[in-house]
């Protein structure tokens, strides 16, 4: 009499297995989430660098604002009371003590302003002007170069830096605008 021999698997194995199939799955679900967050930062800093490169290329194309090309071009406005937003503006003022600051009328949206909103979880936490923390900073590009003036309301700098952190995990990356209009993200 011959016994045959059953393929399969014995109930220890099963068990092994799921338990392999449940912490590699686990292990994954993990990295992703915390890639997710980390690829949210990097795509909005991108955002970011984007916006100031459109600033830097209307003021180079002359693009109105509303009827008129804005005669002090167009810039990009950051403040640290409101976190989760900076605004892209036309500067209508010329020169003079008053150039090169977001005044009132110049964040029109219907005549191309724009305000643009960060991505949930995300934050500007720092504006360094020169080096120094401050609660505000506009970098405008004044036609025809476009030369870039980086201003703190008080006095014009040769860089611009804006800290942008995803708060879940504090994660950072820093935009750095200097005067001869390079823009970057550094870590």
């Amino acid at each position: 009499m011959r016994i045959k021999n059953k393929k399969g698997f014995t109930l220890i194995e099963m068990i092994v297995s799921i338990s392999i199939i449940v912490m590699i799955t686990t292990i994954f679900i993990a990295n992703y989430r915390t890639t997710e967050k980390r690829t949210d930062l990097i795509m909005t800093a991108q955002k970011l660098v984007s916006d100031l490169h459109q600033a830097q290329n209307n003021t180079l194309g002359l693009v109105k604002y509303g009827t008129d090309v804005p005669p002090g071009g167009w810039g990009v406005y950051f403040t640290t009371n409101q976190k989760d937003r900076y605004t892209v503006f036309a500067d209508l003022d010329s020169s003079g003590p008053g150039h090169m600051v977001m005044d009132a009328g110049e964040d029109v949206i219907s005549y191309g302003a724009r305000v643009a909103e960060l991505s949930n979880n995300i934050e500007i936490s720092a504006v360094r002007v020169g080096g120094t923390v401050k609660t505000s900073g506009t970098i405008t590009f004044l036609p025809p170069d476009p030369k870039t003036n980086i201003y703190d309301g008080s006095a014009t700098s040769t860089t611009m830096d804006i800290e942008l952190k995803e708060t879940r995990n504090n994660t950072i990356k820093t935009i750095r605008v200097n005067f001869l209009g390079l823009i970057e993200v550094i870590d």
